[in-house]
């Protein structure tokens, strides 16, 4: 999905400098008006004398609808399934938003030494939930021991307090390690 996000984005920012730049001309200078008149009268009597000049623009400006109808699909899709996460019951469905997962992180702040300060975001996957957590931590525990007990409470606490046995992917963005003073001791 990244690649067609890349594709898409290139295509958009070709087309809109394309436009600006013919705007910009034309408006500017009159010798560039005439002359982008004269190129745009040329090119439409082209189209007029040739049918396989027709049927390629044709193809690639339905090309270009359809990119643009699938992107906007795709980006509404992708905000609905972001914001919360559905869980089955028998009596009908739950939705969950995903701001009341991220909570986890005043609870998992509590339980961990080593750890200053957490900050989390809670992404809903189809299959999986994507955690990005960003820490600061104490220079008195080793950062690699403290970051695998903050991803182990993580799933713990989403597991827990979900009920889900989805994968949950924590990333562990260490921000800061700081001094621990005497009076935070």
């Amino acid at each position: 999905m990244r690649i067609f996000n890349r594709i898409i984005i290139i295509i958009n920012s070709a087309l809109f400098l394309i436009v600006g730049a013919f705007g910009v001309s034309i408006s500017i200078n009159q010798t560039a008006s005439k002359w982008s008149l004269g190129l745009i009268e040329t090119f439409a009597q082209y189209l007029n004398s040739s049918i396989a000049a027709r049927i390629i623009i044709l193809l690639f400006s339905l090309f270009l609808l359809f990119v643009a109808l699938f992107t906007i699909i795709g980006n509404i899709e992708t905000r609905r399934q972001e914001r919360t996460v559905v869980l089955e019951s028998p009596l009908g469905d739950i939705m969950v938003s995903l701001s009341a997962i991220e909570d986890f992180s005043k609870v998992i702040k509590n339980q961990i030494d080593g750890l200053k300060d957490i900050k989390g975001k809670v992404f809903a996957r189809r299959k999986r939930m994507d955690v990005r957590a960003k820490v600061v931590l104490y220079s008195d525990r080793p950062v690699a021991e403290v970051t695998q007990e903050v991803q182990e409470a993580i799933i713990n606490y989403i597991k827990n307090t979900l009920g889900i046995e989805a994968e949950i992917k924590p990333t562990i963005i260490v921000s800061k390690v700081a001094y621990k003073s005497k009076e935070e001791k």
